[in-house]
C-alpha cells in the first residue's frame, strides 16, 4: 500500500532533476551486521544490513550509461516507466518555479525520437499508475477543486479516455495510495465507500477497456495485486481484526501485519516494505524488505527507503542516504552491487526483466543507466 509524506512527494520528483553525492561507502557489511548512524554522509558504514549473500556482477546482469536528451518539446524531460526494451515513457515539465507536468509521450532508445502522447490541461496534475497492452493508466487531480479522476491513454495513438471519477473523500484517504493494475482487458482499481458522509469501506472496482464499464469486482477489497495465480488484493478479517491478502477463487490467505508500508508481487512472490522499530542509538526508523511466503527477512535499513518494485529477475528499493545501487536477484536469493564507483540516491524504473537505474547526487548531474540481466 503506497504511503507518501510531502518529503516523499517532492523528492519522487525531483530526485530525477537535481542530485545528491558523498564520498565512496565502505564493503557492505555481511548478514547479521548492524545498521548504520546517517546523520552524516561523511559516513564509514552504509544503511544496510543484508541477510543473503553478495555475488559477483559479472556474468549476472549488463548496464550501460543511457544518454537521454536535456530538452524535448522545449522542456525538461523525465524517464517515468519503461514500456518495453526499446521505449520509455518521459514526463515533460517547466519550472514554474517548481515543476509542472505539462506532456507525456514515449521515447525511443534505438531512433532517439519523441512522440507526444497526450498534453495536459492547465490547472492538472497526474501520476502514473500503470502501463500495459499499449496503454498509459494514470490519475489527474484538478488542483483547484482536489478532485481526482482515473484515465488511460493509448500511447501509440493518443486516444484518452475517462475511467472513473472518485469519490471527493478519496484524496484524503490512504486509499489514494492503494496500486492500479491492469490486465486482461481490464483496469482494477479501489475507491471509499461513504455513509452519511463518514468513509465506511473501500471497494475493489474493475473497468472493462472494451465494453468502457465500470463494475464492482468485490466489496470490501483494495489494492490490487498480479500474482501469476491471478489478481489478488487485500481484505481485513474482521474476527481477528487483521488484513490479509487474497487471490480470485482461492482460499489460501496471506495474512500481513500492521507494519507493511508498500507491498510488491512477481510472479507468486509477494515481497512487503515494513516500518519494523526505533533504532535506540539513532532514534531513526528501521525499515526492512521481506518475503511474505517464505516469512524471510531480506534485509534491515536503518534509514527510509521506499519504491519497492520486484520483476521477473529483480526486486529494488529508492534510498534517501548516498548508497552504491543494490538489487536483489530472485533466481540467485542474493544481493548484488550494479556499480560499485557510484554513490547515489538511486531510483530504480523496472520493465520485465531489467530496467533503468536513476542516480541523483546533490552536487553533480543525474546520471542514467540501462540494466539487464544475462
Amino acid at each position: 500500500m503506497k504511503k507518501g509524506i510531502m518529503f516523499f512527494i517532492l523528492i519522487a520528483f525531483l530526485t530525477l532533476l537535481c542530485g545528491c553525492q558523498g564520498p565512496a561507502a565502505n564493503d557492505f557489511p555481511e548478514s547479521g551486521s548492524s545498521v548504520s548512524d546517517t546523520r552524516s554522509h561523511d559516513r564509514t558504514e552504509t544503511i544496510y544490513a543484508f541477510n543473503k549473500p553478495f555475488i559477483e556482477g559479472e556474468g549476472c546482469f549488463e548496464i550501460e550509461t543511457l544518454d537521454l536528451p536535456s530538452e524535448l518539446n522545449s522542456m525538461k524531460p523525465t524517464v517515468s516507466a519503461v514500456l518495453s526494451e526499446t521505449q520509455l515513457l518521459m514526463l515533460l515539465y517547466e519550472e514554474d518555479p517548481v515543476p509542472v507536468i505539462r506532456e507525456a509521450g514515449v521515447y525511443d532508445l534505438v531512433s532517439g525520437e519523441y512522440r507526444t502522447s497526450f498534453v495536459l490541461d492547465e490547472g492538472r496534475t497526474i501520476s502514473i499508475e500503470c502501463t500495459a497492452d499499449g496503454l498509459i493508466v494514470y490519475k489527474e487531480t484538478d488542483t483547484a477543486s482536489n478532485t481526482v479522476s482515473l484515465n488511460c491513454c493509448d500511447w501509440n495513438t493518443g486516444e484518452r479516455n475517462r475511467i472513473y471519477q472518485f469519490s471527493p473523500e478519496y484524496a484524503h484517504t490512504s486509499a489514494f495510495y492503494n496500486d492500479i493494475v491492469s490486465g486482461d482487458g481490464k483496469v482494477y482499481f479501489d475507491d471509499v465507500v461513504t455513509e452519511e458522509g463518514k468513509v465506511a469501506g473501500v471497494n475493489l472496482l474493475e473497468y472493462d477497456l472494451a465494453a468502457k464499464e465500470v463494475r464492482l469486482y468485490r466489496k470490501n477489497a483494495q489494492n490490487p495485486l498480479w500474482l501469476d495465480s491471478g489478481l489478488s488484493y487485500i481484505c481485513k478479517d474482521e474476527n481477528a481484526g487483521q488484513y490479509y491478502v487474497e487471490t480470485a477463487g482461492y482460499e489460501d490467505r496471506i495474512y500481513l501485519d500492521g507494519n507493511i508500508s508498500l507491498l510488491a508481487s512477481a510472479g507468486n512472490e509477494l515481497y512487503s516494505l515494513h516500518n519494523e522499530s526505533n533504532d535506540p542509538n539513532t532514534n531513526r526508523t528501521i525499515w526492512s524488505i521481506r518475503s511474505l511466503p517464505a516469512d524471510e527477512e531480506l534485509l534491515l535499513a536503518s534509514n527510509a527507503i521506499d519504491q519497492l518494485a520486484a520483476n521477473s529477475s529483480v526486486v529494488t528499493w529508492r534510498n534517501f542516504t548516498p548508497e552504491k545501487p543494490v538489487i536483489y536477484l530472485r533466481e540467485q536469493d542474493g544481493f548484488t552491487v550494479l556499480l560499485e564507483d557510484e554513490l547515489a540516491y538511486n531510483t530504480y524504473l523496472l520493465g520485465a526483466e531489467g530496467g533503468v537505474l536513476i542516480c541523483s547526487h546533490d552536487n553533480s548531474p543525474t546520471a542514467y543507466y540501462i540494466f539487464s540481466l544475462t
